[in-house]
């Protein structure tokens, strides 16, 4: 699997985890990954099942960064932790972005 396929996976365990019946199906750039980085950080400022999750180097979440540090093991956080009502107005808040971004715009 390369880092693009796990950004898209990683994309879509989010939106499962927070109990959406959504998926993302663009491409994974270094837009899309800034963006889903905005998305984890705005996530754990409601939410403690993120906390763990360290912060880009940088300060924009990478490709590689989203490949490594957002695993199976944060959404399991994501699902048992809280009420997934941060989650959801998260991804609500940003999924238009993070299509546009898919399409290189």
């Amino acid at each position: 699997m390369t880092e693009q396929d796990k950004v898209k996976a990683a994309i879509n365990s989010f939106y499962k985890g927070a109990g959406l019946e959504i998926a993302f199906s663009g491409e994974a750039n270094p837009k899309v990954a800034e963006i889903f980085g905005e998305m984890v950080k705005k996530t754990k400022d409601c939410t403690e099942a993120l906390n763990w999750v360290p912060e880009p180097t940088g300060g924009k979440a990478s490709i590689s960064w989203i490949a490594k540090n957002f695993t199976q093991s944060v959404l399991a956080q994501l699902e048992q932790k809280q009420s997934l009502t941060c989650a959801k107005s998260v991804i609500w808040g940003y999924r238009r972005h993070l299509q546009i971004a898919a399409l290189g715009v």
